[in-house]
Order: structure tokens, then C-alpha cells, then sequence
């Protein structure tokens, strides 16, 4: 059996139906994808201002490193 290995990122979108248009409004959410999709809607934090979106991106890609760098 072969095991794929999806290619995982995250991306700070607006939430829909809101407008983006205020950094410091709990309009931002951050989505991780597997190989640019959405597999689960449990892996979207919403409501979020702009710096805690990029807060929670930053902190979700860097626990993502320490893992694929250590040894298994």
C-alpha cells in the first residue's frame, strides 16, 4: 500500500459573508488545505481578526516544520 503524502498549507481568507475590509474585525478565518482543498470544515478557524489569523497561520506552519523535521 502506498501512502500519499498531501501537500498541507494554510491560507487567511475573508469569512464569507463579510467584508474584509477592517483588519481589526473578526472577519478573517484561516482554512488548511491538502493539496489546495478544504477536506474538513472542523480544520477552519473563523472569526478572526486579521493578526490573529496571521497569528494562528504562523503558529500552525511552524508546529507543521517541527514535525516533518523530526525523526521518526
Amino acid at each position: 500500500m502506498i501512502e500519499e503524502n498531501p501537500n498541507v498549507s494554510y491560507e487567511i481568507r475573508v469569512s464569507a459573508g463579510k467584508s474584509g475590509s477592517d483588519p481589526t474585525q473578526p472577519d478573517w478565518e484561516v482554512a488548511e488545505l491538502e493539496n489546495g482543498v478544504v477536506i474538513d470544515n472542523a480544520d477552519i478557524y473563523d472569526n478572526l481578526t486579521y493578526a490573529e489569523a496571521q497569528q494562528i497561520a504562523g503558529m500552525w506552519t511552524k508546529k507543521k516544520e517541527e514535525a516533518e523535521g523530526a525523526p521518526e
